[in-house]
C-alpha cells in the first residue's frame, strides 16, 4: 500500500471514520509529509461534515415514508417529527405545504411562507434539496438545508426539511477534529458563499469581497476546479490550502495552514 494511501487510512481509524465516508481526492499525489496529514487533515473535514449532514437527511427521507407524515397534517406528524430531532447538531425540523405555509418543531404554524425560497420550486418537483444556505425565517439563524418532498402516490403533498445551524457546525467540527494551532479550514457554495468555517464569524461571508485580491484569485480557482491546492495571503499571513469536493452537497472544503512569514 503506498504511504499516502495508508496515511489517510490510519487517519481515518483514529477518527472513527469508514474508508467509505472519505471523499474521493483527485489532485495530484503530495509531495512532502506535512502535505500527505494536510491530505489526510482535509479528508477528515469532509467526512467528519458530511456524516452529520447525512445523519439528518437519512431522518429526514425515513420520517418522510411513515403514514404521518404523509397525510400533510402537521397535528398528526409533529409528535413523530419532534421527537426525530438528530441530537449531535442544533437544528429546527419544519415541514411546508405547497402553498409554502409550514410549520417547525420550535414554533408550529410560521406567520411568513417559504415559497420565495429558491429551493422551493425544486422541492415541490420531487427533488431533494440538500446544502442550500439561508438565514432562517424561523429562528434568524444562519442555516444549511436539507429537505425532502412528501408524496402521496404520485402526488407531492409537502416537503420536510432541517434548517442546520452553520455556527454550531462549525463549532461541532473545530471540537471533534482538534487540530494543531495554524490549522484552517473551511466550505465553500458553488456561489461563493462560506458554509462554514474554523472561525465561525467568517461563516456566511463571500471572501472574494475580504479586501485581498490573492485569496479573491484562489477562491475563483477553487470553484472552478474540483480538487487541488491554492495559497494566497490574508491578515498579512501567506496560507496554503488543498481542497476537495464534497460528494453530499457539492461544496469545495478546504484545509491548509498559515505558513511562516518570509524573512526580509
Amino acid at each position: 500500500m503506498k504511504k499516502n494511501s495508508l496515511l489517510s487510512g490510519l487517519f481515518m481509524v483514529t477518527l472513527g471514520l469508514t474508508p467509505s465516508a472519505r471523499a474521493q481526492t483527485t489532485a495530484e499525489p503530495p509531495a512532502s509529509a506535512e502535505a500527505v496529514c494536510d491530505q489526510a487533515l482535509l479528508s477528515a473535514v469532509i467526512s467528519l461534515a458530511d456524516a452529520h449532514l447525512s445523519q439528518t437527511r437519512l431522518a429526514l427521507e425515513i420520517l418522510a415514508r411513515t403514514a404521518e407524515v404523509r397525510s400533510g397534517q402537521w397535528e398528526r406528524m409533529k409528535p413523530l417529527v419532534s421527537a426525530s430531532v438528530p441530537p449531535m447538531l442544533p437544528q429546527v425540523l419544519w415541514f411546508a405545504q405547497p402553498d409554502g405555509t409550514y410549520y417547525t418543531t420550535a414554533e408550529g404554524l410560521v406567520g411568513q411562507k417559504l415559497s420565495d425560497r429558491a429551493y422551493f420550486p425544486k422541492l415541490m418537483a420531487g427533488e431533494t434539496v440538500c446544502g442550500d444556505l439561508v438565514v432562517s425565517k424561523s429562528t434568524g439563524k444562519k442555516s444549511v438545508i436539507m429537505a425532502v418532498p412528501v408524496t402521496d402516490g404520485d402526488r407531492v403533498v409537502g416537503g420536510l426539511g432541517a434548517s442546520i445551524f452553520v455556527d454550531d457546525l462549525s463549532q461541532l467540527l473545530n471540537e471533534r477534529l482538534k487540530l494543531p494551532a495554524g490549522s484552517l479550514f473551511y466550505a465553500l457554495h458553488t456561489n461563493g458563499l462560506t458554509a462554514f468555517h474554523i472561525d465561525p464569524k467568517l461563516d456566511f461571508v463571500d471572501p472574494r469581497r475580504l479586501q485581498s485580491p490573492s485569496l479573491s484569485d484562489a477562491v475563483e480557482t477553487i470553484l472552478s476546479r474540483t480538487a487541488g491546492e491554492v495559497r494566497y495571503e490574508f491578515n498579512g499571513s501567506p496560507r496554503r490550502v488543498y481542497f476537495n469536493t464534497s460528494p453530499l452537497t457539492g461544496w469545495r472544503v478546504a484545509f491548509g495552514r498559515v505558513l511562516p512569514k518570509a524573512r526580509e
